[in-house]
């Protein structure tokens, strides 16, 4: 393993925004594209990268790679397209809102704390605008968990209907803030 990745790890094991930013960065373009040849939907291939790296952040105290960056996170996110077939119709889970606070609880210098409040204002106006019923299905599968099935039996409407919506809301905020999307995306539902 390189210098560099041994610094980032180490980084990262000492709960530095800045250094998973880096790894984020660094990593969630490949990470995405092979999501995508392996997952049926551009939203599974979204919400399996973004629940990889949710993954190390969550056991970032511990998180330890043998071999190289790259390479560990190839394997995680195998084991998570093996996760998603044998669960079909479940959805990644995000953390629910009143639970949040846990995984972030440490000390952000605070200029880096109103940097990624801005981004989360950014990322909630973008959600404010889109149509109600997008929006609601939307957040009924990041906020509270729910899959496909579930929230069509909830709102009474096709499961296809909900795919549909929520593929749209996320082209919408990929539409609008480009290569920034899947970690604005990742920012809003994990830390806020």
């Amino acid at each position: 393993m390189n210098r560099d990745d041994v610094e980032l790890i180490e980084a990262i094991n000492n709960a530095d925004p800045i250094a998973f930013k880096r790894l984020f960065d660094t990593y969630w373009k490949k990470i995405y594209r092979t999501a995508l040849q392996k997952l049926p939907t551009e939203e599974d291939a979204s919400d399996i990268t973004q629940d990889v790296f949710y993954i190390i952040w969550k056991n970032r105290a511990g998180w330890q790679v043998k071999s190289n960056i790259a390479a560990y996170l190839m394997s995680m996110l195998r084991h998570k397209i093996y996760d998603f077939y044998a669960q079909r119709d479940r959805l990644p889970i995000f953390v629910p809102i009143n639970e949040q606070e846990e995984y972030w609880d440490y000390s952000f210098q605070e200029g880096e704390k109103q940097d990624f409040a801005a981004e989360n204002q950014q990322v909630r106006k973008e959600i404010d605008a889109m149509p109600e019923k997008m929006r609601e299905i939307f957040l009924l599968s990041r906020f509270e968990n729910l899959s496909a099935q579930q929230i069509a039996d909830k709102l009474g409407i096709s499961v296809q209907t909900v795919r549909n919506q929520i593929s749209t809301a996320l082209k919408r905020i990929k539409n609008r803030f480009g290569d920034k999307a899947t970690w604005l995306l990742f920012l809003f539902f994990i830390k806020f």
